[in-house]
């Protein structure tokens, strides 16, 4: 079990430390301290991790212990020092969740409707994206115009962000 749990953790902490760094980043302000407080904050994790749910969100729960860190730190500080109001801060909490919800249903909009491309067009933005070719230079691997490319490429992100909006609406009218 050690080593499942060694694993889970690993994976979850890996692809959601940005985030709890960012959040922390953003209510102390120094780097430095925001560093300080990760390395703590991941320590706590570490040390909490038989008490986290899996299947819930791991980032918030990460964010949720980083927040009682970051008031351990608010009261080490110089009493001259300026804080923002502890409601200002739940509220940036907050706004940071929302956007987190809102970009990860993005994500999964888009994974949604590019499986829904030309074979064609996912290979150009593959060559783009991923190879990270300018258009000059995919037009001259496949012997097309420059500005060909950039009409498809046009017309592919137009369809992406359309399809987008579209799945984002329809996921939000049915709940």
């Amino acid at each position: 079990m050690s080593g499942q749990k060694n694993t889970l953790f690993i994976e979850l902490y890996s692809r959601e430390q940005k985030k709890i760094f960012l959040y922390i980043l953003s209510m102390v302000h120094r780097r430095s301290d925001a560093e300080d407080i990760m390395q703590q904050t991941a320590a706590d994790m570490w040390r909490l991790f038989d008490r986290f749910e899996k299947g819930t969100n791991f980032a918030s729960w990460g964010i949720e212990i980083a927040r009682y860190r970051i008031l351990s730190y608010r009261k080490k500080q110089n009493k001259n020092r300026l804080f923002l109001s502890e409601e200002v801060y739940s509220r940036i909490a907050e706004e940071l969740q929302r956007q987190e919800s809102s970009s990860d249903k993005r994500t999964k909009a888009l994974e949604g409707c590019l499986k829904k491309l030309k074979e064609s067009d996912r290979r150009l933005l593959s060559m783009h994206y991923e190879g990270n070719l300018n258009y000059g230079k995919i037009a001259e691997q496949l012997n097309l115009s420059k500005l060909g490319i950039y009409k498809v490429m046009a017309r592919i992100h137009t369809a992406l962000r359309r399809c987008i909006n579209q799945t984002l609406l329809l996921w939000e009218t049915n709940g």
